[in-house]
């Protein structure tokens, strides 16, 4: 990604219609029905006092869209006075495909700001070895904890669809008293397999809590989501599922999850081998039937996630779906854990309401996001479970289960993904860019 050196290389880069409405808060987009923008805010206390405004603008027939970060910090100067620290940081992006290619760092520095860290997604997996695996699971819970403490700020999500050809999603999150603040860039365009390119694209960026400017780009292309979620099934597990009490594995699903978590999960119990696995095509069922064979998985088929449950007492679903794959009839182990992670947005669900108030106890990322994401969602639209039925897993880490006769039972964890994770997942590429220096 380009590095622009000043405002003058980012109008030069811009059509004159581009400019005049990405680069000035002149734009009625009531009276200009063909601009898509979206706006958030979003003010800090700690560990200094700062707003930000993030906007993101895009004009249908153009070829560029803009997101801007602009901020205004507290600080304090060391004869004792105080002043503001002020910095727009803008990212240009290709309207085609959602790959961000430039980007701007202007600020009320007097040197110019010719350089920001940005890193690839083979050097975030160097990082991560640095850190190490017991403090990426570590910064993870304590993400959790935090989030269910009311310590983590989370803003509203800014979303930006294309023409057709595909759509953007920002999301972010600050823990009090943190030093790094952080926004995550999502694109999907499907259109971009014809191009020779990926149809997600994703980035991340840390920001620095205490000036509002950015302190590295992670270039993960979406991976670092994938591995935040798949560690959030592998902690549940840990925490839930004793490898004493463990009978066997079910997997709902063959995807990029169903790798990531069976990865986690041989290593979290190594002396457990039965997989047994319920996939959505048999083509591709039986090719990760086999790539598990020979990772060291002793793995059985099945055509219907009732038929798995029958094996496992460990389950994992992990597909889009959106009708439920499970229901309560299905469950025949009384010491039953099931992470359900494959239910991230409203309309999908992969448990039954019914599977839902059959549990002994049932275990969610938010509470407040599961009110309309995935599988809670439906269940407490219908009133099978009420909000009171409902953990937070942060909290559970903390406390407990609210259920001390819970641990044998059956248990549910629910995730739809929460800001908090990539903010504890970029802090530990952070740590172990430190390490390595």
């Amino acid at each position: 990604m380009q590095l622009l050196q000043s405002i003058a290389e980012l109008r030069a880069l811009l059509s004159p219609i581009e400019s005049l409405t990405y680069l000035t808060n002149d734009c009625n987009t009531s009276a200009n029905l063909d601009v898509v923008t979206d706006k958030i805010t979003m003010d800090f206390l700690h560990p200094t006092s700062g707003h930000l405004t993030i906007r993101g603008v895009f004009k249908n027939g153009e070829a560029h869209f803009v997101i801007q970060f602009s901020s205004s910090f507290q600080s304090s100067n060391g004869d004792g006075s105080s002043g503001t620290i002020d910095s727009r940081f803008t990212l240009v992006g290709d309207a085609h495909t959602g790959v961000i290619t430039q980007m701007l760092l202007e600020s009320d520095s007097e040197k110019p700001n010719t350089t920001l860290p940005e890193i690839s997604w083979a050097e975030i997996q160097q990082t991560l070895k640095a850190t190490g695996d017991a403090r990426v699971w570590q910064l993870q819970k304590q993400g959790f904890k935090a989030f269910s403490r009311g310590e983590v700020t989370i803003p509203a999500v800014i979303y930006m669809p294309f023409s057709g050809r595909g759509d953007l999603h920002l999301k972010g999150a600050h823990k009090k008293q943190g030093d790094i603040y952080v926004f995550k860039i999502a694109t999907g365009f499907p259109g971009n397999i014809d191009k020779g390119l990926q149809s997600s694209q994703g980035m991340m960026i840390a920001f620095d809590a205490r000036t509002g400017r950015p302190l590295m780009v992670l270039n993960d292309e979406g991976h670092l989501t994938d591995l935040r979620t798949a560690i959030a099934g592998r902690n549940a597990a840990q925490e839930m599922m004793p490898a004493k009490e463990l009978a066997a594995i079910g997997m709902v699903g063959t995807g990029v999850q169903a790798r990531l978590h069976l990865g986690l999960l041989k290593e979290l119990y190594p002396a457990c081998r039965k997989l047994t696995v319920c996939g959505h095509t048999p083509a591709n069922t039986q090719i990760f039937a086999n790539e598990m064979r020979e990772n060291g998985w002793e793995v059985d088929l099945v055509d219907t996630p009732g038929q798995m449950a029958k094996h496992a007492n460990l389950i994992i679903t992990t597909t889009p779906s959106q009708i439920a794959l499970l229901d309560a009839a299905d469950i025949i182990f009384d010491n039953t854990l099931i992470i359900a992670i494959g239910a991230d947005m409203p309309g999908k669900v992969e448990l039954s309401p019914a599977l839902l108030k059959k549990a002994d106890t049932i275990l969610i990322d938010s509470i407040a996001q599961g009110c309309d994401h995935g599988n809670a969602a439906i269940a407490l639209k219908n009133e099978v479970i009420v909000e009171s039925d409902l953990q937070e897993f942060g909290d559970f880490l903390a406390t407990g289960y609210r259920d001390a006769t819970a641990d044998k039972k059956l248990r549910l964890f629910l995730s739809s993904g929460i800001g908090v994770q990539d903010l504890q997942i970029v802090q530990a590429v952070l740590e172990g860019s430190e390490i390595q220096r």
